[in-house]
């Protein structure tokens, strides 16, 4: 867990060149920085795969109605009202089939 700073004074426009060669390493000026001061070799990160932007929202759209039911549940736990599990498990396994769906068609 790196949880020190270092803070280094310099120009805008020396800042400016080493963010420029930062983001041509494909990096973050912090692990540009890192690299440089320890003389390690950089080593390369793989790229996350591309994602269709159609099947992104359709996950997030999940997972906000997931959010939305947990926000439900633990609002009716604190004021003590009965939960009903099998409602609850009901909604879950429909959003788990129509999540497989999606995934199914764009993986196609």
């Amino acid at each position: 867990m790196r949880d020190l700073v270092l803070r280094v004074r310099c120009t805008e426009e020396e800042r400016f060149a080493w963010l420029r060669k930062a983001r041509a390493q494909e990096r973050s000026l912090s692990d540009y920085a890192r690299h440089l001061l320890s003389g390690e070799p950089m080593q390369r990160r793989a790229r996350p795969p591309e994602v269709d932007p159609i099947l992104l929202a359709a996950v997030g759209r999940a997972g906000n109605n997931l959010n939305q039911i947990a926000r439900a549940i633990n609002t009716d736990r604190k004021a003590g009202r009965a939960i009903d599990l099998i409602a609850v498990r009901t909604l879950l396994m429909a959003m788990d089939r129509q999540l497989a769906e999606i995934v199914a068609e764009h993986s196609r």
